[in-house]
């Protein structure tokens, strides 16, 4: 008897760890599903015609940088328009993108885990495109992925950026709260 019920609870642990094998892979592939969705929806959302440089252009390194991220991005190459943007980070206020490239652009950066330069290129995209919530959206949102990857000390200038930015968001009072979680995180590590 003893034996009988032995075996059917290790049956039962050994079924509950496939389950969970199975469940993990899932979402996993999900995941996955959803980034590379993503990362197509970006590409052809960025569609435009490749237009000639200019002599000038060539010899300026932000307006060089500009064209690379806009060719990157049409291309569907995320990695190389991140890459393009953090060459030129230090002079990114002298960037002039379209709002749809600056989206795709901290699109980019956020999956190359950037969190700072993402929210940065996503507030911008929709600061100039006159979206004050959006703004504001995209900036909790690059803080809580920062948070969930473990980046708290990001995650609290991000929520800091937004209270002194919008002090009257109507995301105040989430911040403040995940900004407590935040903090807790920080003094356990």
């Amino acid at each position: 008897m003893w034996t009988f019920i032995v075996l059917a609870a290790l049956a039962m642990a050994v079924g509950a760890v496939v389950w969970g094998i199975i469940i993990v892979r899932k979402f996993n592939a999900r995941k996955a599903f959803e980034r590379e969705r993503e990362a197509r929806f970006v590409a052809e959302m960025l569609q435009v015609k490749p237009q000639a440089v200019k002599p000038a252009a060539a010899a300026d390194p932000i307006a060089a940088a500009g064209e690379a991220i806009r060719a990157a991005l049409a291309a569907g190459r995320g990695a190389d328009a991140a890459k393009a943007f953090l060459a030129v980070v230090a002079g990114r206020a002298k960037l002039t993108l379209e709002p749809a490239i600056w989206e795709g652009l901290g699109r980019a950066l956020l999956a190359q885990g950037a969190y700072m330069e993402a929210a940065w290129a996503l507030h911008a995209g929709a600061a100039i495109a006159g979206d004050a919530a959006g703004a504001q959206k995209r900036l909790v949102e690059v803080a809580v992925r920062a948070g969930d990857a473990g980046q708290a000390q990001n995650a609290l200038k991000l929520y800091g950026t937004l209270l002194a930015k919008y002090p009257q968001s109507q995301y105040a009072d989430f911040v403040r709260a995940n900004m407590k979680e935040q903090e807790k995180r920080l003094s356990k590590a």
